[in-house]
């Protein structure tokens, strides 16, 4: 292909405009209706969440329900605490693209690690449990941006396709 038959052209399309990824750790307090005495067991489920960019981050809105198995009346019964909770986490992005589109964006949460229970503990003279979760999550923006192409033109007349009608003759004889 010689030089001259190359050029560059803008184009618009949709792109990963930016992406971001944040692993955390947040404590959360459980109130059980019982002075629990020991932990016998802490388990994190039904989580969701979803993402919105606001501004220049991602801000992810989610929720889980934490289940506490504790003793209690001196460990000589047991119950499940259970509570939904609720978070708000801001992922900053990397290499946000300054040439995308902001009217019609999507944004994608990906769940690298669920919410997870790293330990419970019982505080505040028996009346409250402290669980600490920790989850990573990640993030991506797609939208349409401008981008240069690089464009040919074909060495060969029948290569391009507005010189080759024969495709157009063949499905016009169905």
């Amino acid at each position: 292909m010689l030089a001259t038959d190359t050029g560059c052209r803008e184009i618009i399309t949709s792109a990963v405009c930016g992406k971001g990824t944040k692993y955390s750790q947040s404590t959360y307090t459980i109130r059980p209706a019982n002075r629990p005495t020991t932990i016998g067991g802490c388990w994190v489920m039904n989580h969701s969440c979803e993402g919105s960019l606001v501004g220049d981050v991602v801000e992810i809105h989610g929720r889980f329900d934490i289940n506490v198995w504790h003793s209690y009346n001196g460990n000589s019964e047991t119950a499940v605490a259970k509570d939904t909770m609720s978070y708000v986490e801001h992922i900053a992005l990397s290499d946000l693209d300054p040439h995308c589109f902001h009217d019609d964006l999507d944004v994608t949460v990906k769940v690298v690690q669920q919410p997870n229970c790293l330990d419970a503990t019982v505080v505040d003279g028996g009346t409250e449990i402290a669980v600490r979760v920790e989850a990573e999550l990640a993030v991506e923006v797609v939208g349409r941006t401008k981008v240069w192409v690089m464009t040919c033109e074909p060495r060969d007349k029948k290569e391009s396709f507005e010189e080759d009608d024969s495709s157009v003759d063949e499905d016009s004889q169905l």
